[in-house]
């Protein structure tokens, strides 16, 4: 993936939840910072309709708009308030058919720099919501699934590191959309290997040798990544190695930093790239109270 220096696009998913809502005023934040104009989205799921409309009274369909005439209206009435007072290029999108293929259709179609979604219906829940599950697993640009309230910008993003080049990716993308907080790339050492080492026949003194020189290895590699960033960051890029499990590591760092937005990769690879979220993405995404960036 090329990081862009100019964010000119951004899509906001709605479905006017509360959830929805601290998405959008993420969104407006981001937008007004980078000057990006903002896409509004709203999908009406036919399907979901058609077999929820039974149960409407039928007398109460007559006079009212039906739900797809009233939520075009409810969309262009965010839309215009949006832009009227904040200033932000605010359009409403209106889509029908499956939320999670419509919003990835949308984002590729208008070139967005990036999509923004509600984790759930309710922020206070933790976990993915299942459009916000699905959006993370189809990218086409960075998502940002948002659980937090927009009341402050970003300060405390905590970036996951594995030293491989999606690091580097993430890493530059989230300095470039959030230049003024303070950045620290994170990795953690899995104490499996140790054991993986003494199931393989190494004694206790090999291995903690071994564990040793990869540790001193993987703090190398971090101090050296933390610099390169730092060239190009506002504030010195920070770096930490422990000894832990990589995806509870990542949760309970982020919870005692405690971190505003956690930047993991997305990890796809070849044919799969677009369906496979690795492991410890999915793990933070579900168990962290935080905001979550997923970079392809």
């Amino acid at each position: 993936m090329v990081v862009s220096n100019a964010l000119r696009r951004i899509l906001v998913a709605t479905d006017f939840s509360p959830g929805a809502a601290a998405a959008v005023d993420r969104a407006v934040q981001l937008a007004r910072a980078h000057g990006a104009a903002l896409d509004l989205l709203h999908v009406f799921d036919v399907g979901a309709w058609r077999s929820l409309k039974g149960v409407f009274d039928a007398q109460r369909l007559t006079v009212d708009p039906p739900p797809d005439v009233a939520s075009k209206q409810r969309l262009s009435d965010l839309a215009a308030t949006l832009a009227a007072d904040t200033g932000v290029e605010a359009e409403a999108h209106f889509g029908v058919g499956e939320a999670a293929e419509r919003i990835v259709a949308h984002a590729r179609e208008r070139g967005c720099g990036l999509v923004i979604v509600g984790a759930r219906a309710d922020p206070g829940w933790l976990g993915l919501g299942g459009t916000a599950s699905k959006v993370v697993r189809l990218p086409s640009c960075p998502v940002l699934t948002v659980r937090l309230s927009a009341a402050r910008p970003y300060e405390r993003v905590l970036i996951a590191a594995d030293l491989r080049e999606g690091s580097l990716t993430a890493a530059q993308f989230a300095l470039r959309l959030l230049p003024d907080a303070q950045h620290q790339v994170f990795y953690a050492l899995d104490p499996a290997l140790d054991r993986d080492l003494w199931i393989g026949g190494l004694g206790k003194e090999h291995i903690r040798l071994l564990h040793d020189s990869m540790h001193a290895y993987a703090r190398r590699e971090l101090e050296q990544l933390a610099d390169g960033l730092s060239r190009e960051a506002r504030h010195p890029v920070l770096a930490e190695v422990v000894d832990d499990v990589r995806s509870r590591a990542i949760v309970q760092r982020a919870a005692s930093m405690p971190a505003d937005c956690v930047v993991v990769g997305h990890h796809g690879e070849g044919a799969l790239a677009e369906r496979w979220l690795g492991n410890m993405a999915q793990h933070v995404l579900h168990h962290t109270q935080r905001d979550v960036l997923v970079v392809p």
